[in-house]
């Protein structure tokens, strides 16, 4: 019954939509199909009206290794990488005014006050940061690194991704394990299950015959932001495939709503009473991709992936993977709330900077309140600095003149 509902709202939202010159009019459908027919060039122009450079403070406390995650809060930067080992891994946390360093957050380890992995949520109030512990544990720091407890989920193991709100706590089942039972478990603060929603994607039944694993750099080429931690890619029996990535921000909050989006289904949905509401959804006509191919090996005609999503009171920024019997390529995609078009253009053209005049950039999502987040490393700066000298007395960046190579990277905010 609760599929049968579903359907039903994105049908009503398809038809209350006027379509001219092949562009959806509407609020709430986003024309993938047509833009991507007709790419464009996007700017930050096209992202918000101001930008800011946050130069993040380089000592021997806090440097940044390869491959970071980075997310914005209100206050805060919170910068997460992995290490040389699985024990390695790190949690720095930033002065979201200054770039100055406040403290590494936790660490790996086995000791009760020690995490699993270095990936982290927030709070609703944002003044806790919580990681997982293995078996069925998250383990909750401050925002000056002091441990401060633990929930325990006792009718279930950990979730990929966390919301967590001053009422509850809620989890999104992803993976491959086959006992799964739901999509998105709701849990008190003390980590009993309240309720749940049903798997929205079917089981893949088959036996496993092979496992390869892609590295940060070599998945985020062919999906971006949805692969930035890595993927594991599963081959089964009769050509069947299924591609897990963790961390994906599947859950996040939008003017006081919590969002949802899961993979391979073109809508993205609100929660309420533990229900999901067709919010907004994509049409990608001829480039759909059906459900029966998701986990098909074999792409024969052009389908899309709509990847890594975030949203704003004026847009919606996602990525999309256009993929065929040749391979796949990534494009950068951005929705106006306000007027109803969709621009997209090729991942390999960077965004141009026309606020800042500085080097392209690549949106890595929005911070907690609508800030697009992106991060340039010193060095590709000072190799386009050398090609544009003009530049080196650009005033949106007074440290321009003070770069060296050992430094930690910048990060860039546009509202």
């Amino acid at each position: 019954m609760k599929q049968i509902l579903l359907l039903i709202g994105l049908a009503s939202i398809l038809f209350s939509c006027t379509n001219k010159g092949n562009k959806f009019l509407c609020p709430n459908v986003i024309d993938v199909e047509y833009a991507l027919q007709n790419l464009s060039q996007l700017k930050t122009s096209d992202l918000g009206e101001t930008i800011r450079y946050i130069p993040l403070e380089t000592n021997d406390d806090c440097l940044i290794g390869n491959n970071p995650v980075v997310k914005v809060l209100r206050n805060y930067i919170i910068v997460e990488y992995s290490g040389s080992t699985s024990t390695t891994g790190r949690c720095l946390l930033f002065n979201k005014e200054n770039g100055r360093f406040i403290a590494e957050i936790g660490h790996i380890g086995r000791d009760p006050a020690a995490f699993s992995k270095q990936f982290s949520w927030t709070d609703e109030k944002e003044e806790f940061l919580y990681f997982k512990r293995r078996p069925n544990q998250l383990i909750r720091y401050d925002m000056e690194g002091n441990f401060c407890g633990t929930t325990e989920f006792t009718s279930s193991g950990l979730a990929s991704y966390y919301s967590i709100t001053d009422s509850e706590i809620i989890g999104y089942f992803g993976g491959i394990n086959p006992s799964r039972q739901y999509v998105l478990g709701f849990f008190n603060k003390e980590g009993i299950l309240k309720d749940t929603i049903p798997l929205l994607l079917p089981k893949i039944q088959e036996e496993i015959v092979g496992i390869s694993v892609l590295g940060p750099q070599s998945s985020y080429g062919i999906y971006g932001n949805w692969a930035r931690a890595g993927a594991t890619i599963i081959d089964y029996e009769n050509d069947m495939r299924a591609i897990v990535v963790s961390n994906v921000a599947k859950i996040w909050k939008h003017n006081g709503n919590t969002r949802f989006k899961e993979d391979y289904i073109d809508t993205i949905y609100t929660i309420s009473d533990s229900k999901l509401v067709p919010s907004i959804t994509f049409h990608t006509g001829k480039y759909r991709m059906p459900l029966k191919e998701s986990s098909s090996k074999s792409v024969i005609k052009e389908r899309v992936f709509i990847a890594d999503v975030s949203e704003n009171d004026n847009h919606a920024f996602f990525q999309l993977a256009k993929q065929d019997q040749n391979g796949s390529v990534l494009y950068n995609a951005l929705f106006d709330k306000n007027t109803g078009e969709t621009k997209i253009g090729k991942h390999s053209n960077d965004i141009e900077d026309d606020l800042g005049n500085l080097t392209p950039l690549s949106p890595l999502g929005m911070s907690t309140v609508g800030e697009f987040i992106s991060l340039v490393d010193v060095s590709v700066l000072m190799e386009w600095l050398e090609k544009h000298p003009e530049e080196r007395n650009n005033e949106k960046l007074p440290i321009i003149t003070a770069l060296n190579e050992d430094m930690n990277p910048i990060v860039i905010l546009i509202h």
